[in-house]
């Protein structure tokens, strides 16, 4: 499993931005939420299984897609099934838990037989993702590390305290 992202810093501010960023009147250390998961840092995302390319170099905003496999751990969890959607397209990736495994399905180019990976190892994937972007991040923009945002993200993606991953096979 890989999923990964490649920092393009020409991205990082939308266009709706554009003005107001160069004026000093955006603040991304009290930005909200919002904004910040659909304006900023529109970088290229690989999400391959299996060998199967679900995303190769899209480029959503790097919060949004944390914040979606974020929620995709928390739902697998307590329903056995999420879904990675996009705002800007109808393209969905669907999750299904199968015992101790994760099965991936999508909307479109689906794979004859849809590659499955442990659950274990793809809630480790996924934390590392949304870690290494949050630092990315707050080294190229130290105001982040001020905003609620990514408490909130850290929350999502944490291990409830005792539980390993809480998940069950």
């Amino acid at each position: 499993m890989k999923i990964k992202f490649t920092p393009d810093r020409s991205s990082d501010i939308g266009s709706g931005y554009q003005q107001a960023w160069q004026a000093g009147r955006v603040d991304l250390a009290v930005l909200g939420t919002t904004d910040l998961r659909y304006a900023f840092f529109e970088y290229p995302v690989d999400f391959i299984v299996d060998g199967h390319a679900f995303l190769t170099a899209a480029r959503p905003p790097l919060i949004d897609i944390m914040f979606t496999l974020g929620r995709s751990l928390r739902s697998l969890r307590s329903t056995g099934a999420a879904d990675i959607d996009f705002t800007e397209t109808t393209y969905v990736i669907r999750l299904q838990l199968v015992g101790d495994r994760v099965r991936f399905t999508s909307s479109h180019r689906a794979p004859a037989v849809p590659p499955e990976w442990p659950v274990e190892d793809y809630a480790v994937a996924v934390r590392a993702f949304v870690a290494t972007g949050m630092a990315c991040l707050v080294e190229n923009h130290p105001a982040l590390a001020e905003n609620p945002a990514l408490d909130e993200l850290r929350a999502l993606v944490s291990d409830p305290a005792g539980a390993g991953s809480g998940y069950q096979g």
